[in-house]
């Protein structure tokens, strides 16, 4: 515990950015030292874009490593240069800013500050692997009052009492919590509504053409995936693949996806997480920040294409980053090359060998969003 107090004393003092691990988890943060306090520390945080996004107080008990140097570090340093090259849209600070005492204890100011702001805050407890997002509804010498809102369910209404000394981590005031915040503004006016959930019978191209025609945001399962999914509008679908306009996790255009009908799980047409989505995605819109402004979110696609394939060809051709998922399964990121008819070569960092890849293989090609063009940044500049 020294030597993390210290590399975290001498991040403060030389005001460098670090990696935080923590502990049981491969979660990390990767941001400034703001403030070091008694039990924990707070970071202002970075997301994978290179944008600054909330800030995060971690417990020194759930700190398992801080990195000053190293290949991460270096490429999140570069993608915020690229941010802020490129001007990547964010919302501004929040105001008013929290602000805190490094004397007193940090838990009890932010769970106060929180309380009077009514903003949304995520906590990650001890022995509990849940994430739990809400607002404080009463602050003690020693504990708070959350009451938890369930974003996938809004049928879910807990109050929790949170006691300072389970706590391991709060994030506040990045860009999904004030989101949340502004729907939960609305909490009375929002209606549960039933799951309306299509299992892959093989007869989902119809269900997707109607979503298509209706403009609604869908939900789409890949199999094998855990609990991974996408959300997005369904832009083109044939017999046997689907192209989706995804949406983040805070409603933002996030590229495109083709996904083959064969590998799909299911499909969602109605949930209380695709009402959310949707809340979140017309808010963006409205404040002109649903889209980074290196992104094309205008692509259209020809149904009747061998669109996995023209793809490719397409990537290769211009030197484009894509993510390929294939049945085996792998999943690489980076641009394809020697396309013949029948495959394609992707380099794989993790071995630095090539690797073959049919294209009746392939069953997800995600293209077009913003981590894509970071790397694409990356190559072109030849780091």
């Amino acid at each position: 515990m020294d030597a993390i107090l210290m590399s975290l004393m001498a991040a403060l003092n030389e005001q460098l950015l670090i990696n935080v691990y923590q502990r049981d988890t491969e979660d990390f943060y990767t941001g400034y030292v703001q403030v070091l306090g008694k039990t924990g520390v707070l970071l202002a945080t970075y997301n994978d874009a290179g944008l600054a996004d909330g800030s995060v107080l971690i417990s020194f008990t759930a700190i398992d490593q801080v990195e000053f140097a190293g290949d991460d570090l270096d490429d999140m340093t570069f993608r915020m240069q690229v941010a802020a090259d490129n001007q990547f849209l964010t919302l501004p600070a929040s105001s008013p800013a929290f602000h805190f005492d490094a004397t007193q204890e940090l838990i009890g100011q932010l769970a106060t500050q929180a309380k009077q702001s009514q903003e949304l805050i995520l906590v990650m407890l001890a022995d509990d692997d849940a994430y739990l997002e809400g607002q404080v509804t009463a602050v003690a010498a020693d504990r708070f009052t959350l009451a938890v809102f369930n974003k996938f369910n809004y049928t879910d209404v807990r109050y929790l009492q949170v006691d300072f000394t389970d706590v391991l981590v709060i994030e506040f005031q990045g860009l999904e919590l004030r989101l949340e915040t502004a729907l939960v503004q609305g909490r009375d006016k929002l209606q549960h509504v039933r799951t309306d959930i299509h299992q892959n019978d093989g007869q989902l191209q119809p269900v997707l053409a109607a979503a298509a025609a209706s403009g609604q945001l869908i939900v789409a399962m890949p199999k094998g995936q855990g609990e991974q999914f996408y959300v997005g509008l369904v832009l083109a679908v044939n017999a046997t693949v689907v192209v989706l306009s995804l949406r983040d996790m805070a409603g933002q255009f996030g590229g495109y996806v083709v996904l083959r009908l064969t590998g799909l799980q299911s499909v969602t047409l109605a949930s209380d997480y695709l009402q959310t989505i949707a809340t979140y995605s017309g808010w963006m819109m409205a404040h002109h920040l649903d889209k980074q402004p290196v992104l094309n979110a205008d692509r259209e696609f020809d149904a009747s294409a061998d669109l996995i394939a023209d793809l490719i060809r397409e990537s290769a051709a211009f030197e484009r980053v894509v993510r390929v998922r294939t049945k085996a399964p792998l999943s690489l990121m980076g641009v394809p090359f020697d396309v013949t008819a029948t495959d394609f070569v992707m380099h794989a960092d993790d071995t630095d060998e090539d690797e073959v890849i049919a294209l009746a293989d392939v069953q997800e090609l995600a293209f077009g969003h913003i981590y894509a063009y970071l790397q694409e940044a990356r190559l072109h500049s030849g780091r």
